[in-house]
């Protein structure tokens, strides 16, 4: 795996992106920013927003075909729109085309899929740290074909903007087996604290006490409000000396997914122009082609299953945390979650 020359000190950092059935932009970015890249491609591409009616436009996959499994036969439950949800550890705005080596990476990757007919949603929260097959490109913009890497390194592929963010659709459709995605939200990490304050703070019980000695108030079964000051801890911190530690931190981020998620429903049902109204005002830090209609029915749909988080496991092999997906466990859950069975 070619990471860059230098590898700079692990860091994680969480988002607000259109969150599991209930939420409009709840995401947690999963952060190591691991140096710069050899090869970055630019491209000038945008995208047009895409609406419910219209969930067969772009997408970064085709219909799937039917399969059978387990000696049954199952058809797509084509009901279902996706959408990825992207934490981009960049620097400057998010919007500003980036050169080589700049791009950033997609720290944090979470997937919904929407029913349209039930409303209903369902959230798969996809590690950073997944080691799948990504398209890579030469300096020069020429593709070198699929490799096996990090996913959090697809978007550096692209331009920053909107081609990062259909080249890492494109990533995890394969990954998930060809499941279309048919809209993504990414959005600069640096507007958590933001963010947070925009729904009036968020409180958590806290999951354990791997926080307690930089900060005594999250404690394991505390109740916390963070907000400004303190969500950037709770989401962000962990021992990079300890093996593993993004398992620790990845449960807090699920934990505030889901305060925040609830908290933003909550604010929607007061006032239906809650989510219009954060989203013209973080405008300037995401890159979106979903439209303001279906981040307020993904707000407001109800959630099935929680947060889950593809299976796999979490390894550590040199100097990185790596996590090697159970492709029987995840065909297995694509199977249920996206399929119906033929009666």
């Amino acid at each position: 795996m070619d990471h860059g020359k230098n590898r700079r000190e692990q860091r994680s950092r969480m988002i607000l992106a259109a969150a599991i059935g209930i939420a409009i932009l709840a995401a947690v970015i999963l952060g190591t920013a691991t140096g710069l890249f050899r090869s970055i491609r630019q491209s000038g591409e945008s995208s047009e927003p895409v609406t419910e009616e219209a969930a067969a436009g772009w997408t970064a996959a085709e219909k799937p075909a039917d399969l059978t499994y387990d000696g049954k036969k199952y058809l797509y439950n084509d009901h279902l729109s996706n959408y990825l949800l992207l934490g981009v550890d960049s620097s400057g705005p998010i919007h500003e085309k980036k050169e080589p080596g700049k791009a950033g990476q997609s720290d944090f990757i979470f997937f919904i899929s929407y029913d349209r007919v039930k409303k209903t949603s369902v959230g798969l929260s996809i590690p950073r740290e997944t080691v799948t097959q990504i398209e890579r490109f030469s300096p020069g913009g020429d593709s070198l074909g699929l490799a096996t890497d990090f996913l959090t390194l697809q978007y550096a592929f692209g331009d920053g903007v909107e081609k990062s963010c259909r080249l890492t659709a494109e990533a995890v459709s394969r990954l998930m087996n060809g499941i279309p995605i048919q809209g993504y939200a990414a959005i600069n990490l640096e507007s958590i604290p933001q963010l947070t304050d925009l729904v009036g703070g968020v409180e958590v019980t806290v999951p354990d006490d791997t926080l307690a000695e930089k900060d005594p108030a999250f404690t394991k079964g505390s109740r916390v409000i963070l907000d400004a000051s303190n969500t950037s801890l709770f989401i962000r911190s962990r021992d990079t000396s300890t093996e593993l530690s993004t398992m620790d931190r990845r449960e807090r981020q699920k934990v505030f997914l889901s305060a925040f998620s609830d908290k933003l429903a909550q604010r929607q049902k007061e006032d239906p122009h809650t989510i219009s109204a954060i989203l013209e005002t973080m405008k300037p830090e995401m890159i979106t082609n979903i439209s303001n209609d279906i981040f307020a029915d993904l707000a407001l749909a109800k959630r099935s299953g929680g947060v889950q988080t593809i299976p796999g496991n979490e390894t550590h092999e040199g100097f990185y945390d790596l996590y090697r997906v159970d492709d029987a466990a995840l065909y297995e859950m694509i199977v249920r979650l996206f399929y119906n069975e033929v009666q």
